[in-house]
């Protein structure tokens, strides 16, 4: 796939979900102008686009909601409910239409008799009746009696031919919008043969155009190749505009040919060109806004997520480089003091430490976007299922690596289709029980302790502990003498096969899915956690890190491995004084500062051999609310760690999510903090 087609789906698909929710929107809430108006640029993006591709079907179908959503802009037609739920099946048809096209395949049968159905549906409210197809195509090549005469200047940069994209496409969209009467191609440019660039674009191409279409419209048509043409668009029959074009262009026969080819008079010219200039004006955003369209700005840049990934692989490996030399550095200055070179490389360290956190912002995404897709799933899956949901998103502007997001995905939707099936109630179930015949689902996000939050609440039913752990003991995944705590209880729901759900359902409820959302959430080297009250609703709570690449890490040695703790789930160091040590006796517990701290020694649980160190530390680190002191035996400092995969052998390491390569050429493990405290917590209950 090239590029522009690459680029070309991107679009759409932003397109798309822009569509979706101002239609999701609409559902829930009331209809704005504009959400109308979203809409109707959506539709008419995509329409724009697929035709310079010549992706005739997407451009058929899109121009008859196109129609339809000018009238209901107009005034002319209401919107209501039922319609808008045909144009979410309509979206649905332009993703099959899209994927076909790029895809190069024909649409299935159902397919294509689902799109004639549905544009049958829309053609329906354009006219008040069913149209036939042959009237459907007459009605999409008609030029509007209120047509109006544009003159299209055209000019090519000088890159043009590089982005794949024909010329003919665009005069072919052109003619169904309206129709090209008059098209001068200027070929002054053209130098001799010896001379030529085939892969330049020397010739330009003066446009008479007829169509009902504004100049934003006509504008929108060249949007996909606005950085590589030269576009001057103005009524044919404006005052001076002629004139101002002759000007603007600068060419030599341009005049005589625009006479010669009947596309203005001698008369209509004035004698001096000069004053055209006068005339011409540069807002493009005026209704009487001058031909001339200037190169939009953006604050933005679109790129490949691809080199995105292969820049932060050489980051890394570019990180761990900079380890060696610092330790060389290091080593050097040991034998003989060498202030300047000591200098130079903690410069170069701290320029890199810069170059890092630059790169990894630019992975940064805001939750938001993905979290909206989420609004069409749960009005789907509650009407499907009869029954009212107000859904609320909340901390859409957090920020989470684009890595992490994208394979959150599939788990949060799992666990958005579980609430609403098994926790909201149906409507008469709810006012029964003294509740509202709406529920509510929350989906939120916000940063905790170095680490992102992500939140799912319903107010339904809640979990049933005595029937999950009945299950639980005929399943034979528990004890039934097991003293179990609540949150033990719940937590019994992520184990395979564990279901309570009364009757199967194609949303949920067969015992399956749980257990691979924990695992993904794990992979991800986060925690998942359930609280839930009888009666009142669940809560379930994600804990992820902000990224999965580099992170700051603190070095420290245990026996003879080297281990690495991330440097955000530090809360500070102290020594373990004999005195303190003769304290604890056969307890794993000291008394920090009033209160008791859990310990954890490293050594004991990865059958470390015995240190020659005489000192003792504690690092206390932290996740979520809960802290437990790792007993190790030397701190070594910070260090910018590379995380690594272990491979599938390290799988059931206990405490360690993965690994680094140090500037000696050693490895270090990386502590995976969440598995440790919650291993010492199911140690002290």
């Amino acid at each position: 796939m090239n590029e522009e087609l690459e680029i070309f789906l991107e679009d759409c698909d932003d397109q798309l979900q822009m569509m979706e929710n101002a239609l999701v929107a609409m559902e829930k809430e009331s209809v704005t102008e504009e959400d109308i108006g979203a809409i109707f640029r959506a539709v008419h993006t995509i329409k724009g686009s697929a035709g310079m591709f010549g992706f005739d079907q997407i451009v058929a179908f899109t121009h008859t909601g196109e129609n339809l959503f000018d009238k209901i802009r107009q005034g002319e037609i209401e919107i209501n409910r039922e319609m808008v739920s045909l144009f979410l099946l309509c979206k649905d048809h332009v993703e099959k239409l899209i994927e076909a096209a790029v895809d190069d395949e024909p649409l299935s049968s159902d397919d294509k008799a689902n799109g004639e159905e549905l544009t049958a549906a829309l053609n329906v409210y354009i006219n008040g009746k069913s149209v036939k197809k042959e009237e459907v195509v007459a009605l999409e090549n008609s030029v509007d009696e209120a047509a109006l005469s544009w003159h299209i200047s055209i000019r090519f940069n000088k890159d043009f031919f590089t982005t794949g994209m024909s010329i003919n496409a665009i005069f072919k969209f052109l003619d169904g919008m309206g129709k090209v009467l008059k098209n001068l191609a200027i070929t002054d440019n053209i130098p001799l043969l010896e001379e030529l660039d085939p892969m330049l674009p020397y010739i330009g191409f003066e446009l008479l155009f007829l169509g009902a279409s504004s100049k934003e419209e006509i504008i929108d048509v060249f949007e996909f190749i606005k950085d590589d043409v030269d576009l001057i668009i103005f009524l044919s029959d404006e005052e001076g505009s002629y004139e101002t074009l002759c000007k603007q262009r600068n060419e030599e026969r341009l005049q005589a040919l625009l006479i010669e080819t009947e596309f203005t008079t001698v008369d209509s010219f004035t004698q001096e060109l000069h004053e055209a200039e006068t005339t011409v004006v540069v807002e493009t955003t005026q209704e009487e806004a001058a031909p001339t369209i200037k190169k939009k700005t953006s604050s933005s840049l679109r790129v490949d997520s691809n080199k995105i990934d292969k820049l932060i692989n050489y980051m890394s490996e570019i990180v761990i480089a900079n380890s060696k030399i610092l330790s060389l550095v290091s080593s050097e200055d040991e034998e003989e003091e060498n202030s300047e070179l000591h200098e130079a490389a903690n410069s170069m360290k701290e320029l890199l430490e810069h170059v890092r956190d630059g790169i990894m912002d630019i992975r940064m995404v805001q939750v938001g976007e993905s979290f909206n897709k989420y609004n069409r799933i749960v009005n789907d899956t509650a009407k499907k299922i009869g029954k009212d949901i107000e859904f609320v998103i909340s901390g859409g502007d957090t920020e989470l690596d684009k890595t992490v997001v994208e394979r959150i995905s599939d788990p949060l939707v799992h666990m958005l289709r579980n609430s609403i099936d098994h926790g909201i109630e149906l409507p008469q179930e709810r006012v029964a029980s003294g509740k509202s015949a709406k529920g509510r689902v929350d989906l939120r996000a916000y940063p905790d302790s170095g680490s992102i939050v992500i939140e799912i609440e319903d107010n339904g039913k809640g979990l049933d502990r005595d029937k999950i752990l009945e299950k639980a003991i005929a399943n034979g995944l528990v004890n039934k003498n097991n003293n179990l705590s609540d949150e033990d209880i719940y937590k019994l729901i992520f184990e395979a096969g564990l279901s309570t759900a009364e009757k199967v359902s194609d949303i949920s409820g067969r015992g399956v899915g749980m257990d691979v959302v924990r695992r993904n959430i794990e992979d991800l080297r986060g925690t998942i956690e359930i609280a839930s009250e009888l009666g009142k609703g669940s809560k379930i709570t994600i804990r992820l890190p902000l990224t999965l690449a580099i992170i700051d890490g603190f070095l420290v040695q245990v026996g003879e491995t080297k281990y690495i703790i991330p440097l955000e789930n530090i809360k500070e160091c102290i020594e373990l004084t004999p005195k303190e040590e003769q304290n604890m006796g056969d307890n794993e517990f000291i008394n920090l500062r009033g209160e008791m701290l859990p310990l954890l020694n490293v050594r004991t649980l990865l059958n470390e051999k015995e240190s020659l160190t005489k000192r003792k530390n504690i690092v206390i680190v932290y996740f979520g609310k809960k802290s437990v002191g790792l007993l190790v035996d030397e701190l070594l400092g910070e260090y910018q760690t590379v995380i690594k995969s272990l491979g599938e052998v390290f799988d059931n390491l206990v405490g360690v999510s993965g690994g680094s390569i140090l500037g000696s050429g050693e490895i270090a493990l990386i502590f995976d903090i969440p598995r440790l405290i919650e291993l010492k917590s199911r140690v002290v209950e």
